[in-house]
């Protein structure tokens, strides 16, 4: 059997109605597996470069479409069969493992999401509670400064009655020039 005759569905060991994340998986699984820096079997080279070859045609859809016309599936064949229930075994490890990798995604997207809009409301807390401060430390300041006015003004009044009232005190006690006083 040549390269181009083999089936790329079981070089990846998937079902040929396998969607897109299901491939994926399964050539990730495939290359820790068989990757030739970590597998030391002599055939783990070739393996490799056929199980890339899988994955560059079976993860472009364009040429996957092709292969499948190629080998009899036709178009819409993985449209039907899903419709159809034809999805091979029931739920294979390359699923199942695809369905967990899009679960920890999601709920790592999730997470970030709320982490992202926890700082946001965090500092948006801040700057609020910093310009309450702010608001309040003027409107101390202010209140200070017409405390202080108010003051000033009490205490230039209390000055000038106390004035007027020793200049009056003042006036009436004089005596009158050129005039000795005697008691009468």
């Amino acid at each position: 059997m040549t390269q181009q005759q083999e089936d790329y569905y079981k070089i990846l060991q998937v079902d040929p109605s396998a969607d897109p994340e299901v491939i994926t998986a399964a050539y990730r699984r495939l290359a820790v597996k068989y990757h030739p820096d970590t597998n030391p079997s002599p055939d783990a080279l070739p393996r490799m470069q056929r199980i890339n070859e899988a994955y560059s045609v079976l993860s472009d859809m364009k040429q996957r479409a092709a292969y499948d016309r190629s080998r009899g599936y036709g178009a819409g064949f993985h449209r039907a069969a899903a419709a159809n229930g034809q999805r091979g075994e029931d739920r294979t490890m390359q699923e199942a493992e695809a369905s967990y990798i899009r679960a920890k995604r999601t709920a790592e997207d999730l997470w970030k999401r709320a982490q992202r809009d926890a700082e946001i409301e965090h500092d948006k807390a801040v700057r609020e509670a910093e310009d309450a401060w702010s608001r309040a430390k003027r409107q101390a300041e202010e209140n200070y400064r017409h405390d202080q006015r108010d003051a000033d003004i009490a205490r230039d009044k209390a000055l000038r009655e106390a004035e007027e009232a020793w200049s009056r005190i003042k006036r009436a006690t004089q005596m009158p020039s050129g005039k000795a006083w005697s008691p009468d």
